[in-house]
C-alpha cells in the first residue's frame, strides 16, 4: 500500500474539512443550530433591521444600488424612511421590495377618522341651511397619496304633526300622516355634496284617543371618493335645510313642530384611505 507523507495527508484533511464546512454552511443560522431556510434568525427579543433608505419615489431605484453593478435584483428589500407628496408614485415610511420596475410597499396602508355630531338637534323650516353642531369647522389631513372614501351618515325625524279637528270642519279626516323633509349639505374642501332626507309623523283627532308619533327618524347614507396627496389638509362642515312643513305644528318653525337631527344617534362623517 502506498503511504502518504505527512504534508500531503494534512492537505487532504484540510480539503475534506473544507468540503464539510461548505455543506454545513449552505444554510445560515443566527442563534440556532438548525436553520430551516437559507437564513434563519432566531430570537425572542430582537428583530432584523433592514437597510434604512430615503426613497425619492416608487419608480426610481436610487439611492439603492446593486453592488455587482447593473439594475437592482428583483426582490431587493429595504425600509423606506421618506414621505413624498408629489401626487405621483409617492412613498411613505415602511418596507418596500423592488419588482423590477417599481418599489412595492409590503405593508397595509390604513388611515381612518370618525367625526360625530352632537345629539338632539332641533330644526326649523325658515332658517335656511343651519350648521350641525360637532360637524362644523372640521379638518382632515391625508397620510398617503391616493383615493380616500368619504361616508356621510345622517338621521332625521319629523316634529309634531298638526292634530286634526273634524268637529271644527277644518279637517278632512281623523288622522294626519305628515311628511317633513329637508336636505343635508356636506361642504368638503369647497365642494357641496347634498343628501335629501324625509320622515313621517302622525297625529289623530282628539276624539280618537290614539297615540301621536313624531321623531320617527330614518337613517340615510352617502359615499363619495376624493383624490388626495400625502400631507393635504381639507376642511369640511355639515349643514341642514328643513323645507316648508305646512302640515306640522307652527309650520315646523317652533315648538313641537320642529324636526329632529341626531335624535339619539349622532350623524357621522367617516374618512378612510381606499387605494393608490
Amino acid at each position: 500500500m502506498k503511504q502518504l507523507n505527512l504534508p500531503t495527508f494534512a492537505i487532504l484533511v484540510c480539503f475534506a474539512l473544507g468540503m464539510v464546512t461548505c455543506s454545513v454552511f449552505a444554510q445560515v443560522g443566527i442563534n440556532t443550530t438548525s436553520p430551516e431556510g437559507i437564513l434563519d434568525a432566531s430570537s425572542t427579543t430582537w428583530g432584523v433591521v433592514l437597510p434604512r433608505v430615503a426613497l425619492t419615489d416608487a419608480v426610481t431605484e436610487a439611492p439603492v444600488t446593486n453592488p455587482n453593478g447593473g439594475s437592482l435584483t428583483i426582490g431587493t428589500t429595504i425600509y423606506n424612511t421618506a414621505t413624498t407628496n408629489t401626487g405621483t408614485n409617492d412613498v411613505s415610511p415602511g418596507m418596500y421590495s423592488w419588482s423590477g420596475s417599481r418599489w412595492l410597499g409590503q405593508f397595509h396602508r390604513k388611515q381612518y377618522e370618525l367625526y360625530e355630531s352632537a345629539l338632539g338637534i332641533r330644526t326649523t323650516s325658515s332658517g335656511g341651511y343651519a350648521s350641525i353642531s360637532g360637524l362644523t369647522g372640521q379638518s382632515f389631513t391625508a397620510d398617503y397619496t391616493g383615493n380616500y372614501k368619504v361616508q356621510l351618515t345622517v338621521n332625521y325625524g319629523g316634529g309634531g304633526a298638526r292634530v286634526p279637528n273634524v268637529s271644527s270642519g277644518t279637517s278632512d279626516g281623523y288622522l294626519n300622516i305628515a311628511r317633513q323633509h329637508g336636505e343635508f349639505r356636506l361642504n368638503f374642501d369647497g365642494t357641496n355634496y347634498d343628501l335629501p332626507v324625509y320622515s313621517y309623523s302622525t297625529a289623530y283627532d282628539g276624539s280618537i284617543g290614539a297615540t301621536n308619533y313624531f321623531a320617527i327618524w330614518q337613517e340615510s347614507t352617502m359615499v363619495f371618493y376624493v383624490q388626495m396627496d400625502a400631507g393635504d389638509t381639507v376642511n369640511f362642515g355639515l349643514t341642514f335645510d328643513q323645507l316648508v312643513a305646512t302640515e306640522f305644528v307652527s309650520n315646523g318653525n317652533s315648538g313641537s313642530g320642529r324636526g329632529y337631527v341626531a335624535y339619539d344617534i349622532p350623524c357621522r362623517v367617516e374618512i378612510s384611505y381606499f387605494s393608490e
